[in-house]
């Protein structure tokens, strides 16, 4: 019987990835990964930077856990977030709601805690 560890794999950037961006896969390929736009669903967080062709470790998308997440705008404590361009999260409506945030953001950049819902 096989292993899968259900909590992280590895795929390879499709383009320079930072750490604690949301992601999703790469059309047409199962093991390459890139941003997720705004708008679009996402398969997990990245770990670390990585550059393009590189090994990158993405947290995959599970309910019932936090995540490390990059914000594109502020976002007050327990406010809800949706996906921005680069991988981002924002406060601003586009798309199904993807998240809460534990901790506030004021500024584009700042990584702060959400959790998945």
């Amino acid at each position: 019987m096989s292993q899968y560890n259900i909590g992280s794999k590895a795929f390879v950037a499709g383009e320079d990835l930072e750490a604690y961006r949301r992601v999703k896969l790469s059309a047409g390929s199962g093991s390459q990964v890139e941003y997720a736009d705004a708008g679009e669903d996402f398969i997990g967080i990245t770990a670390a930077k990585a550059a393009q062709g590189e090994h990158v470790t993405v947290d995959l998308k599970t309910r019932g856990r936090t995540f490390k997440v990059v914000a594109l705008d502020a976002i007050a404590v327990g406010g809800d977030f949706y996906g921005a361009d680069d991988g981002k999260i924002s406060a601003v409506v586009n798309g199904s709601i993807q998240g809460k945030v534990l901790e506030a953001s004021s500024a584009d950049l700042e990584v702060v805690e959400g959790l998945l819902v």
